[in-house]
């Protein structure tokens, strides 16, 4: 790849991402330490919200419509350990799909701002509600 190629060319472009997200979120949906945070919740809504997130991003030509990464969160009382497990798969994902070191640290470099507005401040003992990763709704099963 050039040094002008895109980050979204160097994620595998559209395939790639999709691959990621969805690897990544069906990981983070039966990991015990963050299922929690996707009981509920319409998988495969999240996994289409959060690949045209990234997609937008990452310079890929996509429109991003879903909520804001604060309002989608807002009652999730995501915990910032649940947080970093979640990345914690994401990075392996991207390892484990060939995106180079400097592609995955770019889209990282990216994301990390939306920790705070998805990681809770609530206390730990407050009563947990479901929630997902960027969304493009809270949209939840019956």
């Amino acid at each position: 790849m050039t040094p002008n190629t895109s980050l979204f060319e160097r994620l595998g472009g559209t395939a790639g991402i999709a691959t990621v997200v969805d690897r990544t979120l069906e990981r983070s949906a039966n990991d015990p330490r963050t299922r929690r945070s996707f009981a509920g919740i319409k998988l495969a809504a999240i996994k289409t919200s959060l690949a045209q997130q990234l997609c937008a991003l990452s310079g890929g030509g996509c429109v991003y419509e879903g909520e804001t990464m604060a309002r989608s969160h807002q009652d999730a009382r995501i915990q910032a350990s649940e947080f970093d497990v979640l990345v914690q798969i994401l990075r392996e994902e991207l390892d484990r799909a060939g995106v180079s070191a400097g592609a995955k640290n770019d889209l990282l470099r990216l994301l990390a701002p939306m920790k705070r507005d998805i990681v809770s401040t609530a206390a730990a003992s407050d009563t947990p509600s479901s929630a997902a990763l960027p969304a493009a709704s809270q949209d939840r099963t019956p």
